[in-house]
């Protein structure tokens, strides 16, 4: 596979892909990689990631601006994401919802022609039934646990926790805010940023996503990579599933439900017109580079 950056629009787009995928780890129900779809890189990602040490030059220059991007739109996502879900929680997701739901089309774009069978139609319902069905243990088993007073142990917890949301990243819509709020940590890490170069302790929990974040990329990316090579069809049809439910899996998740109680104290006519705008306006930016991706190839 050609990992060669011809132009620096190229360039500019893998920047893009890994912002995207940086920022998703913030946002519920983003999911990064279905951009990375989008944007006609993520079999070269998954390549990339999965030959690394095997050829090690090619695919670190191609990775670089990638790994760029998911570092500034993490820090993007901190900072920025962060002030406008605390402000205007129900409108910033829905901005984000349109994002997904303009991956869609081209998601589905990837499977059309292709002889439907009954496996690939139950692949289908599988992938849409996972967001719904980890939506719905969120609801029951979520919540806030303490990174205070952590032994040992927790250590490798957070490591596991590291593999299971780089799996997250890998494959289009699945959303790693969601499976950490499963495990009551989401708020826990968002708020201990702040503090995480004061607090030994907190450093280590960080460091212990990241170790496992990098070795679910290196270890999964290899796997998908195959996948990608001997059953591409079957694999889009799963992923054209989970990111047909993911947008709804959102609007039924425990934030936003959070924010449904408070409707009745004026802010529901703002909320729903303006959640309204942003989502017309997240589908027809990532539907615009959907149109014009079509028109190049």
């Amino acid at each position: 596979m050609d990992l060669t950056y011809k132009n620096f629009k190229e360039v500019l787009i893998s920047l893009l892909a890994g912002a995207f995928i940086g920022i998703s780890v913030i946002v519920p129900g983003l999911s990064g990689s279905a951009l990375a779809m989008i944007l006609k890189v993520y079999d070269k990602i998954m390549y990339a990631f999965s030959n690394i040490f095997r050829k090690f030059k090619s695919c670190f220059i191609f990775l670089l601006p990638i790994v760029g991007g998911i570092a500034v739109g993490f820090l993007a996502g901190l900072v920025l994401v962060k002030f406008l879900i605390e402000r205007y929680p129900f409108i910033t997701m829905c901005l984000f919802v349109g994002l997904m739901i303009g991956t869609i089309p081209m998601l589905f774009s990837e499977v059309k022609g292709e002889k439907s069978s009954p496996s690939r139609i139950t692949l289908l319902v599988v992938g849409a039934i996972i967001p719904l069905a980890i939506t719905i243990v969120s609801m029951f088993v979520g919540g806030n646990n303490s990174l205070e007073n952590l032994e040992p142990w927790h250590y490798a917890i957070f490591a596991g926790i590291g593999v299971l949301v780089s799996l997250t990243q890998l494959i289009p819509g699945l959303s790693a805010t969601v499976l950490l709020m499963i495990f009551g940590y989401y708020s826990p890490l968002i708020t201990g940023v702040e503090d995480v170069f004061s607090n030994t302790s907190l450093l280590l929990v960080y460091g212990s996503l990241a170790v496992g974040f990098v070795i679910g990329v290196l270890l999964f990316s290899k796997l998908i990579s195959v996948v990608l090579e001997k059953a591409k069809v079957a694999f889009y049809y799963l992923v054209c599933g989970l990111s047909s439910s993911s947008a709804l899996a959102v609007f039924l998740g425990s934030d936003c439900l959070e924010i449904y109680k408070y409707w009745p104290n004026g802010n529901t006519t703002r909320d729903i017109v303006l959640g309204i705008v942003m989502l017309a306006l997240g589908f027809g930016i990532t539907f615009f580079f959907y149109i014009e991706n079509k028109k190049r190839n």
